[in-house]
């Protein structure tokens, strides 16, 4: 019998089954892990992003609604008679004047998004459509950084306006007098306020001034219209927002 024949070769084929099934089973259970690892991984980000982007909506929201209502007091104002304006109380005069300037940005958390773009992580995302939101997310927000600028540049044109006619003037908390806050330093508008107190409080009479002063209400006027275009693309960066929280609920 030749050497050939006396080899087992069926206890040696089972061998070899069994060491490349085990190598396979290996690499499979190495796969699974790490597909495991990166769904976890993916569940953590979603709900950071889930928690940075309920926060965004509602700063969004806030933003909108300043700027709105900026536009609102502009409004009123240029359509207000001069007996009318003489007869605003204290508070509509304060605020009358605080909003011919009021320059409110949107500042997105952005801390998980750029984390994840600038380690190239985003891929970890399985869903393509939540990865593109969150792309034109960050798109919209840096497109609206020009409109940023250009609301700042008005403002401080404004104030210096504001400066040569009698101004800066006191500007109170939005919500409550300083006397019914209760803790001036755990209340930033109304620590603010506090400190500035010493401030001269705008009359009606200085507003009626301000409004004869038509270089000021130009300024305004071109100041309120940066600032419904900035309105404007927050409004479209809320959306955003809100499709990318639904896009995040379906895939927790």
């Amino acid at each position: 019998m030749t050497e050939n024949q006396n080899l087992p070769w069926k206890r040696l084929a089972a061998e070899a089954i069994a060491i490349v099934a085990s190598i396979l089973l290996a690499f499979a259970i190495d796969a699974a892990w790490d597909e495991r690892n990166e769904r976890m991984e993916e569940k953590e980000v979603l709900r950071s992003l889930q928690l940075e982007f309920e926060a965004n909506r509602d700063e969004a929201a806030n933003v909108v609604l300043t700027h709105e209502r900026a536009l609102r007091y502009g409004a009123e104002l240029m359509s207000l008679s001069d007996d009318e304006v003489l007869a605003l109380s204290a508070r509509e005069v304060e605020r009358h004047v605080g909003y011919m300037a009021h320059p409110r940005t949107f500042d997105a958390v952005r801390g998980s998004v750029d984390a994840l773009t600038s380690s190239g992580k985003l891929g970890i995302l399985q869903d393509r459509s939540l990865r593109d939101a969150l792309t034109t997310f960050v798109n919209f927000v840096e497109d609206a950084h020009e409109d940023r600028e250009y609301m700042s540049l008005w403002a401080m044109i404004i104030w210096q306006e504001i400066a040569r006619n009698g101004g800066p003037y006191f500007k109170g908390p939005e919500s409550s007098t300083i006397e019914q806050c209760a803790d001036l330093r755990s209340e930033p508008d109304c620590y603010r306020s506090n400190l500035m107190s010493y401030l001269p409080a705008a009359t009606a009479e200085d507003l009626l001034r301000l409004r004869k002063n038509t270089v000021l209400i130009a300024y305004v006027n071109r100041s309120h219209e940066s600032s419904a275009r900035y309105a404007s693309e927050i409004l479209q960066t809320r959306d955003q927002i809100e499709k990318i929280l639904t896009l995040i609920e379906q895939n927790l």
